[in-house]
This record gives structure tokens, C-alpha cells and sequence, in this order.
């Protein structure tokens, strides 16, 4: 805890020599000298144990500009002057801790920190076995690529084109990322028709010739 100035002001008394020479009750110059050095004092201490808080990115102010310098923060995703500055501190313990990339957890954590929860679909070259029938016939190139997938109502949002700005910042350069929004509407649709095509094509007739019988 940093000392006040009243605590310098009683410890520089206590260093003056004896006498009444250096008395400041008895010599008004000492007692202005003393006045004048204790807030000094006092202000640097502050500032000593403000520097503390400096070294914890959850806790800067002061040298929270070094911190982002250091770490190449604001980023070509960030809007400039658009965070606060409880934003830029969270900024930099991400950055600090961000671990594991290219890996698929990595990649939703950080889609995940601007505000879109994402599923990633990574694409295999076709080989006779573990392809279907039905199945897409990816090419080689597909090795390289995947999917980022986000619901249908981030699409257009401010939160959306950051989730997009940072995967494609962030993914591997030797990667092509995708960005696609509504899969799982998408799938349900599809589900949908599948019913109905089965309803018309198969139970429907068979329902159908069952009366006739």
C-alpha cells in the first residue's frame, strides 16, 4: 500500500538532524520545504504501486497501448475507436493465451469470442471404401479446405463479419476456409422434403392400391 503524504511528511521530519535548526515548528522554511517534498513522495509511490496492476493485461491501464503494441492488437478485424477498454484488455488475454492452432476447437473458441457459435466440417478426397453412395466426390484440393458453419440469423450481423473477418485471419495460409450461414436450417428443410417425397412416392401408392384391394 502506497504511503500518504502525511506519512512522508513525518518521515522526512524524523531524518532532519536535532536541533532547532532543522526544527519545522520553529523554522517555517524547513516546514515549506517538507510540504513541498511529501506530495512528490507520495505521488511517485502511488504511481510504484500503480505499475504493479500494469503488469496483469486483466488489470492494465496505463500501458495498455504497449501491451496491444507488443501484440499487434487492434487488429485488421477491429473497428478502430469501436472497443472499450475492458474490450482491449480481453483482447490481449486472448491473444496471450490463444494456443492450439490449426485445430478445429481453436478456430470455434474464437468465432465463439465474437459472438457466433459455429460447427466446422473438414473434407476428405473420395476413395473407393470410405465413400458412399450418394456421397460428394471431393478432389484432392478439398485436403486443404473447410467449413465454417453459423446460423442463418448471424448472417449481415456486425457479429458475423467479425467471426468471418477472424477465421479468414487467422486460418492457415496453405487453407481455404468457407464461410456458410443456415446449414442447419438447410438440413431441416431438406429432412422435410425427404418426408414428403417418401409420403408421395412410396406410402401414399401403397396406401392407395391397399384400398383398391
Amino acid at each position: 500500500m502506497a504511503m500518504t503524504e502525511d506519512d512522508y511528511r513525518e518521515g522526512l521530519r524524523g531524518l532532519m538532524p536535532p536541533g532547532p535548526a532543522f526544527d519545522p515548528g520553529l523554522q517555517p522554511d524547513v516546514a515549506q520545504l517538507l510540504a513541498g517534498l511529501a506530495p512528490e513522495l507520495a505521488r511517485v509511490d502511488q504511481a510504484l504501486d500503480a505499475l504493479q496492476l500494469e503488469m496483469n493485461p486483466a488489470t492494465v491501464d496505463a500501458l495498455l497501448t504497449d501491451w496491444e503494441a507488443y501484440l499487434g492488437l487492434p487488429d485488421a478485424c477491429t473497428v478502430p475507436g469501436s472497443q472499450t477498454v475492458e474490450q482491449r484488455r480481453q483482447a490481449v488475454i486472448d491473444k496471450l493465451t490463444a494456443s492450439g492452432a490449426p485445430q478445429v476447437a481453436y478456430y470455434k473458441r474464437r468465432a465463439r469470442q465474437s459472438g457466433v457459435v459455429v460447427t466446422i466440417d473438414e473434407f476428405r478426397p473420395a476413395r473407393v471404401g470410405p465413400t458412399v453412395a450418394g456421397g460428394f466426390l471431393y478432389g484432392g484440393a478439398w485436403s486443404w479446405a473447410w467449413l465454417a458453419s453459423a446460423p442463418l440469423a448471424a448472417y449481415g450481423t456486425p457479429q458475423g463479419a467479425a467471426m468471418e473477418c477472424r477465421l479468414r485471419l487467422e486460418a492457415p495460409e496453405y487453407t481455404d476456409v468457407e464461410i456458410g450461414y443456415g446449414k442447419a436450417e438447410a438440413e431441416r428443410i431438406a429432412a422435410h422434403v425427404d418426408q414428403l417425397f417418401t409420403a408421395i412416392h412410396y406410402v401414399m401408392p401403397a396406401a392407395i392400391a391397399g384400398l383398391e384391394d
